[in-house]
């Protein structure tokens, strides 16, 4: 129903989980990282649907901003766990997440810069998540780099996206962050060594743009920091456990649950979810062109 429900393969996880066709769902899904103290936090677009929630702490703010409808249910990554027996292997080399591009906003890196960097002090091979839309011309351009390797999830509605992300966590050693954001969660859930870069790597002349980046790197910071995480030693074994409450582990459904929070066990729900998905797709076109809707929950809306 909503745009981004699809993003990242969270309705399509949960369909797995609950063994179920993946339809149409009457309730919103968080599929990333959300600032606690954000303003207005847990108000929707459709108040009689349900927002699915990593964990009590946002669903505890949302009641308090007074939102209802509410509700934890941990994070899709976690569910992946559920899903899937993924291979053990012997973890190596390091895992670089830097600033993407996004359909918003294309972000130009100095990637020989971190490239530079890592050689200093972190192992090789080297591994750079990117942007879709950034893949091709990168690997083109630094296919002499022997020990580094560009790695893309593909497009916010790949069905697939989490799982490629996830196997990629877990089968290197170090994570390098440079932006701190859901991947340094999932990396410290998954005990992995995590270290958070001081550069930004950005190319970029216009000084209001990286202002508003770092402001938003210092907003993240601060929201995990009012969950505990120490980032003065990101490695320490209360930061695994916190990490755990983060994504909302003590918070797992069922796949009953699911089926009846997703609206999957009501045939009227999910034609009133159709319904809704309709109004939504003409409402977003009429705003923003032809198509938009369509290619905003695909996640190619590339401007």
């Amino acid at each position: 129903m909503y745009l981004d429900n699809t993003w990242y393969g969270a309705r399509y996880i949960f369909s797995k989980y609950c063994k179920v066709k993946d339809d149409t769902a009457f309730a919103s899904i968080q599929h990333g990282h959300v600032i606690v103290d954000e303003k207005n936090l847990g108000k929707k677009k459709i108040e009689t649907t349900p927002w699915l929630v990593w964990n009590k702490k946002i669903s505890e703010k949302c009641i308090k901003n007074g939102y209802k409808n509410i509700i934890p249910i941990g994070s899709i990554f976690i569910y992946l766990e559920k899903i899937y027996k993924f291979k053990n292997k012997k973890p190596k080399g390091t895992l670089v997440f830097p600033l993407l591009s996004q359909p918003e906003k294309k972000n130009n890196i100095d990637y020989l810069e971190i490239f530079k960097d890592l050689k200093k002090k972190y192992p090789s091979p080297y591994t750079i998540s990117v942007s879709i839309r950034d893949y091709a011309i990168l690997k083109k351009k630094y296919n002499r780099l022997k020990k580094i390797n560009f790695v893309t999830w593909g497009s916010r509605g790949d069905k697939n996206y989490l799982k490629k992300l996830y196997l990629n966590i877990k089968y290197h050693k170090n994570i390098f962050c440079i932006y701190p954001g859901s991947a340094l969660i999932y990396a410290l859930y998954l005990k992995k060594k995590v270290y958070l870069s001081k550069k930004l790597y950005l190319i970029s002349d216009d000084r209001k743009y990286r202002k508003e980046v770092r402001k938003n790197l210092d907003t993240n910071i601060r929201d995990f920091k009012s969950y505990g995480i120490n980032f003065k030693n990101l490695n320490n074994k209360k930061n695994l456990k916190i990490s755990k409450e983060i994504l909302g582990c003590s918070s797992l459904r069922s796949p009953e649950d699911l089926m009846i929070l997703l609206g999957w066990n009501s045939l009227l729900k999910i034609y009133i979810a159709k319904f809704l998905s309709i109004i939504i797709n003409l409402k977003e076109n009429f705003l923003n062109g032809l198509n938009y809707s369509q290619k905003r929950r695909i996640g190619k809306d590339f401007k």
